[in-house]
Order: structure tokens, then C-alpha cells, then sequence
């Protein structure tokens, strides 16, 4: 199998996790930072006291079970009010979103809207969450399921996979038109927004990708672009910013064609994360490979990627890959670097995480010109090592899933910073960042956690992280 084959799995199917999974036995190198660790600047945590932790279950709507309900995104605004998202499927029934409430003494389920046709399409969910105020609250994520199977002709499925933009105005939830890109060369995309964040009322980001089926290979492999959305108050219109790789060439969707002598390279990129602190202040971070191996089947490794937008332009910023001493089985030192989430607190205080993967934790710390807000560059900081991996991509070979992780194996899927001395990271493990390391938590009260895919916090009121039917909670009371 191809890493085409491994790597080119369609990210709408959550790109965090399958990009990503699998360990296995064989044992491999440490990675090692491309770039110095920043000076701590002292430690202790923003929580005024040592937290008391709590695992609780989320709810499961009527007739759906708890493997078909997971929630993906959660959004903090005070200890009495947090939302978290995702999706459930009754039995028998299309996926469909699901939104769940914390009044500060239990969870419901809110009434969620589900889009137009979605049912029709495969069912809708929603992958992230970001809230403005109590009246004022996004949430994103799409419409309808990825191709997975050929026609009895032996051509991909036709599918449609389209944005999802739902906001709640403090009575209810509703949807809200959002652009998709249009088909090319009578191939229809599948876009996908994997996260959201809110400066104002008027001032929303949503990030994601855009997939192109490769239909002359086969319909799982895709070649993703990068899909940016911005609310201005009134509408959701597309925003185009850097691309580190052209798009997927025409040849490339053609059904039955053939790579043509000396093709250029295929690449692929993708932006999975954004924070945004003033209108003046949001980041991107996903990751890029040059080469997919669509035309010499020799790909290249992904690298991380990040773009700053500072109220008047987007420009790519350069940030480190984490590099392996010794060569794994492919000959190669570098591991597949990708960016899932970030989160800024004031005064410029950032960190992105993701995965080195297919088994470590990736966290990078913005730098900043001391006494200033003028960042200096990316830090990669050190946090857990690779532990296990029968190869660089192996992943599917493994037979390792998105529920069988293992911990310090796999990526990390969400952050949020507090302040300098004072970050939370998820994945399989959740990470606290004191000022002076990253320090891992397996277990809340010796129970197991499932891998949790979004974290939140409201200041010094506490901590939640949410994941597949797992629902973490730190705080003072």
C-alpha cells in the first residue's frame, strides 16, 4: 500500500484522527526540536486552587446509541454556560448534528438545526465550536458523506459534502448560508470546516479543506486545499489566502486518465485550526506535502503550516518540523507534521499542537520580542516522544483506530492557552503547560478517558474537554 493510499484519506472522515492513527510494537526514535525551547517564565496554573476533576458521559438523544453519538467541540463562557457539539445517528436513521448545554448543574440537549436535504446526503455534523457572547455563539462544521465505494462501472460514487455554519442568537439555533467552492471539470468538491473562531459580532473565521477526489486513481484518495470562511456581520463569503501547493491539476480528475510524462508533483494541503484574539490578530495552522506520490508513488513527508492575518494581509509564517535522529524503515528522518488546533490568549500568549506523526504529540509556541506583541517566530517545545510505529506511515496496518489509542501515540486534536503559564492540550492524553514543561494526565480520578478532540476553558472558572461520549471537567468547587 501506497502512502498515498494511507495518507490520502479523505479528511471529512476527521481529519485529526485518521490522518493520524495506528501504533504498533516496534519502537522507534525520539524526535527531536528543529528549533530552541522557549524560556519559561515561571510556573503555576491560572485555576486559583488544585483542581477537582470530574469524567462524566454526554447525553444520547432518543433512539440513537452511544458509539453513534460523539461530540467533537466544546465552548466555554462561564462556569454556568458551555456548549458542546458533534453528532448522533439513530438507528436506521442519517447522521445528524448534535448540541448539548451546561447551565452550571447538568446537561441537556438543545434543539439543533439540521440543514436542508441533509438527510438526503448522508446526515450532517458539527465539528467545532466558538462563542461571542451568551447571545452570540457559531458553530461549523458539514453536510453529507465523502465517497467510499465505486459504481457497479467501476467509477467513484457521486457525493456531495458541503459547509455547515449554525448560530445560536441566545433563543435558538439556526443554519446559516455559507459558500462551497464550485465543481471543476464536472467534479464536485467536498468541503469540509473544522473550526471556528468569534472576535465579534461581526467578525468570524471558519477553516477547513476543500477535497478533490483523485478520480483516476480511486475515490479515497484526495488532494485537499486549503477553505477559509469569514462572517462580516450580514454574510459568509470565501477568502482566499497562501497556498503552499497548486491545486490538484486537471488530468487528476479525470476519470481513466493516465499521469502524463513528466507530470509535476501532486501536493496537498490543509488548514485545520484557527484562533483569533482581535481583528487584527488570527492564525491558521494545518500542514502541506509537496508531493503526494500521485505521479512516482515516492511521497514526501507533510510539514506544518501556519498563516497570520494582520488585519490587512495573510502571509505564510515558517514553522518547524520535528525531525527523527536515526531513520525509520523508509529510509526516512522525518515524520508526517500536522497542525490540528490553536489558541491565543491576550498579549499574544499561542500555541498550536497536532501530531509528528503516526505517534507523537506536536506543540509549538509563538515567540515574542520581550516587552513587546511582535512575535519572533515558532518554538517546537518539547512534549511526548514517539513511542510506537511499525513505519513512518503504516497506519492502517496497524489495525489501530480512532478509539484505540494509545497514550503519548497519538496526536493531539485541541488546546487552549490561559495565559503564559497556563495551556491545556487533548488528544488521548491531556497535557497541561505550567510555564516550564508539558506535564501528562492518563487518567481523571483512575478512570479512562476516550480521545477527546476539543477543549475550552472560562478563564479561571475551569476546564472542559469533551470526545466521543467523554465529557472533562477541572475546576475550583
Amino acid at each position: 500500500m501506497s502512502k498515498l493510499e494511507r495518507l490520502g484519506i479523505p479528511l471529512a472522515a476527521m481529519a485529526i484522527v485518521a490522518l493520524a492513527a495506528g501504533c504498533s510494537s516496534a519502537s522507534v526514535p525520539t524526535p527531536s526540536p528543529s528549533a530552541a525551547r522557549p524560556t519559561p517564565s515561571g510556573g503555576g496554573s491560572a485555576l486559583p486552587c488544585t483542581p477537582t476533576w470530574s469524567l462524566s458521559t454526554a447525553l444520547v438523544p432518543g433512539g440513537a446509541s452511544a458509539a453513534g453519538t460523539q461530540l467533537t467541540g466544546v465552548a466555554a463562557i462561564s462556569r454556568t454556560d458551555v456548549w458542546a457539539v458533534g453528532s448522533s445517528a439513530p438507528a436506521g436513521k442519517a447522521t445528524t448534528t448534535l448540541i448539548e448545554h451546561w447551565n452550571g448543574n447538568a446537561w441537556s440537549i438543545v434543539k439543533s438545526a439540521d440543514a436542508s436535504g441533509a438527510a438526503v446526503l448522508g446526515g450532517d455534523r458539527l465539528t467545532a465550536v466558538a462563542a461571542d457572547s451568551t447571545t452570540d455563539i457559531w458553530a461549523a462544521g458539514y453536510i453529507g458523506t465523502p465517497a467510499d465505494s465505486l459504481t457497479s462501472t467501476g467509477q467513484p460514487a457521486p457525493s456531495v459534502v458541503q459547509t455547515l455554519i449554525e448560530h445560536w442568537n441566545g433563543t435558538a439555533w439556526s443554519v446559516v448560508g455559507a459558500p462551497d467552492v464550485a465543481a471543476r471539470d464536472g467534479v464536485q468538491p467536498w468541503d469540509v470546516l473544522t473550526s471556528i473562531a468569534a472576535v465579534s459580532t461581526d467578525d468570524v473565521w471558519a477553516v477547513g479543506v476543500t477535497e478533490w477526489p483523485l478520480t483516476y486513481l480511486a475515490p479515497d484518495f484526495v488532494v485537499a486545499q486549503p477553505l477559509v470562511e469569514h462572517w462580516n456581520g450580514t454574510y459568509w463569503a470565501t477568502v482566499s489566502v497562501p497556498h503552499p501547493v497548486a491545486g490538484p491539476p486537471d488530468w487528476t480528475l479525470m476519470q481513466g486518465a493516465t499521469a502524463p510524462s513528466n507530470a509535476p508533483q501532486v501536493g496537498s494541503s490543509a488548514l485545520l485550526g484557527v484562533t483569533a484574539e482581535s481583528a487584527q490578530d488570527v492564525w491558521l495552522v494545518g500542514g502541506y506535502v509537496t508531493d503526494m506520490g500521485a505521479t512516482d508513488d515516492m511521497p514526501g513527508p507533510w510539514e506544518t503550516l501556519t498563516e497570520h492575518w494582520n488585519g490587512a494581509s495573510w502571509s505564510i509564517v515558517q514553522a518547524p518540523d520535528a525531525t527523527l535522529p536515526e531513520q525509520l524503515s523508509d529510509g526516512s528522518t522525518q515524520p508526517d507534521d500536522l497542525l490540528t488546533a490553536a489558541s491565543e490568549a491576550s498579549g499574544g500568549n499561542l500555541w498550536t499542537v497536532g501530531g509528528a506523526m503516526p505517534g507523537a504529540a506536536l506543540t509549538l509556541q509563538l515567540g515574542l520580542a520581550f516587552g513587546t506583541s511582535s512575535f519572533t517566530g515558532w518554538n517546537l517545545v518539547p512534549s511526548l516522544a514517539v513511542t510506537a510505529v511499525a513505519d513512518r506511515a503504516g497506519y492502517p496496518s496497524s489495525g489501530s483506530g480512532a478509539t484505540s489509542f494509545a497514550p503519548g501515540t497519538s496526536p493531539l486534536a485541541g488546546v487552549v492557552t490561559v495565559s503564559p503559564t497556563d495551556a491545556w492540550a487533548v488528544g488521548a492524553v491531556i497535557l497541561h503547560w505550567d510555564g516550564v514543561a508539558w506535564e501528562p494526565l492518563y487518567t481523571v480520578n483512575g478512570e479512562p478517558f476516550g480521545y477527546l478532540s476539543g477543549v475550552a476553558a472560562a478563564g479561571s472558572q475551569g476546564l472542559w474537554a469533551v470526545g466521543g461520549t467523554s465529557i472533562v471537567h477541572a475546576s475550583c468547587a
